[in-house]
């Protein structure tokens, strides 16, 4: 069967504005929901389903050129199809953890291959290594955040603003869900809202603005991350820019490394961390993603013989051209977010850069999300004549 063409075959229904449709999905998106085909060829983003399976769905939402849908009836389960372990994700309440009814390996292999589609499509030829799997598939997360209310501390049910409460939660590392009551306590009375913990090395739990932000949900994760920007690096010390540095997860060890690094972030309150946390830095507080920057208001962050960057999701499409006008010779990228990454990519390629791998991360097992880190190069000029 043509994986982007799966068979698809509807069924009547009573109520015909509850129509029942029977696709087959052939691989999960860049997100929670399998991807089929409905009989008209338009594509639609099922949840609850596995690739490789043929489901009865109902139609939540009509956009035009796609649909939403849900699965109403499993006809025939994929091979990779597993019971959610978590009860919460089982009853279909909780959101956060939209792939558990997919096995560890396949989940794997999913994250992947989106990885690669993205590639070969935006930039053919590209190396991609196998994905890196750091985690175990549970118990992982040292930080969380929580929504409380009227002394009740939980997640957002799916698609809502509603709010439930848990008891335990398996993502969460033994020791952050352990003290779930202590979470409780802190916000008792607070005003409803969100609230951050964290577990820090020394075994404490620390909640609200002691959780520290713009770390990494798995310290296994982030030590992985790091060893893979470290590789990229020069070994002898040189000049780094450090784009969206956050609190200084990059930026300390490069520190310790030797490098000189000046670091950009655009948070004041993390930039003052990152200057407790890194004084040998250099900090500057920068709004990276201002959308209205004219001629006389370009980003410039200097020479460098290297760039670091780790945007948010909405990538760093405004950062391109002044990166390259560094000169640095190595730009990594690290990233959360497939599209924007190769977006910006393809910007750098233009720019005279080379991508040199792409390596995927699974740093959030459970989850659509993947962690992702493009080493690019500097293209050497060729003489013409």
């Amino acid at each position: 069967m043509n994986r982007d063409e799966p068979s698809t075959r509807t069924t009547a229904s009573d109520d015909s504005s509850d129509a029942r449709v029977v696709v087959t999905t052939t691989h999960m998106s860049n997100g929670p929901d399998a991807i089929a085909r409905l009989p008209d060829g338009r594509v639609a983003f099922v949840f609850g389903a596995a690739p490789d399976e043929t489901v009865e769905v109902r139609i939540l939402s009509d956009h035009g050129s796609y649909v939403r849908a849900h699965v109403t009836s499993i006809l025939e389960p994929a091979a990779d199809r597993r019971d959610p372990p978590c009860r919460h994700a089982r009853d279909g309440v909780c959101g956060g953890c939209p792939w558990q009814h997919l096995t560890d390996a396949r989940q794997h292999a999913e994250k992947e291959a989106l990885i690669r589609r993205e590639a070969a499509r935006h930039l053919p030829g590209v190396t991609v290594h196998p994905i890196l799997t750091p985690l175990p598939p549970f118990g992982y997360r040292r930080r969380a955040r929580f929504g409380h209310r009227d002394g009740r501390v939980g997640y957002r049910t799916r698609g809502t603003h509603s709010l439930f409460a848990i008891e335990q939660c398996p993502i969460l590392h033994p020791d952050l869900e352990a003290a779930l009551p202590s979470v409780r306590l802190a916000v008792r009375n607070r005003p409803s809202g969100n609230v951050d913990a964290m577990l820090f090395p020394d075994g404490r739990v620390r909640v609200g603005d002691e959780a520290a932000p713009f770390a990494q949900p798995s310290a296994d994760a982030e030590a992985a991350l790091v060893a893979l920007v470290l590789a990229a690096l020069p070994e002898r010390p040189v000049r780094v820019v450090e784009l969206f540095a956050g609190a200084g997860t990059f930026t300390v060890p490069m520190l310790t490394r030797g490098h000189r690094v000046d670091a950009y972030e655009g948070d004041r309150a993390t930039v003052a961390r990152l200057r407790d946390t890194a004084p040998k830095a250099r900090a500057f507080q920068v709004n990276l993603l201002k959308a209205d920057r004219g001629p006389t208001d370009l980003l410039h962050f200097g020479d460098a013989d290297c760039v670091v960057l780790d945007p948010p999701r909405a990538g760093a499409l405004p950062c391109i051209d002044a990166i390259a006008r560094t000169g640095a010779q190595t730009v990594i990228y690290v990233s959360c977010d497939p599209m924007t990454l190769f977006r910006d990519l393809k910007g750098l390629t233009a720019a005279g850069y080379d991508v040199e791998s792409v390596q995927p991360v699974d740093a959030f097992p459970q989850t659509p999300h993947v962690e992702t880190v493009a080493v690019c190069r500097r293209r050497v000029a060729t003489l013409q004549g």
